[in-house]
């Protein structure tokens, strides 16, 4: 089974919560489980409150190809259609969606 090693949690650029991962294949993910982390935020930066519930959040995790530099790469190619994953998986945690295509976590 191919190995993913955590390069970075919660990267503040992308939807939260994102993670980075180098791939023992060679490719580099960057897997997205969509969380509440976002209302704290506006919390803290803004002083607004906004009346979420999990219910609200999608189900899926979107998993997308990236560089090094945890760079979106585009899956298709076109982008008129927005950046689009290579896999959207039903899971509840960065490692089921990786699992669910064939990685283990390094050293875990």
């Amino acid at each position: 089974m191919a190995t993913a090693e955590l390069v970075a949690r919660m990267l503040p650029q992308f939807c939260p919560t994102t993670n980075h991962y180098k791939c023992s294949d060679g490719k580099y993910l960057l897997v997205t489980k969509p969380t509440l982390d976002s209302v704290g935020t506006l919390k803290k930066t803004l002083g607004l409150t906004v009346p979420v519930a999990a219910s609200h959040l999608p189900p899926n995790v979107d998993v997308f190809l990236s560089n090094v530099d945890a760079e979106v790469v585009d899956a298709d190619g076109d982008p008129t259609n927005g950046l689009t994953p290579i896999a959207r998986v039903a899971a509840d945690s960065h490692e089921a969606a990786l699992a669910s295509l064939g990685y283990s976590l390094k050293g875990e």
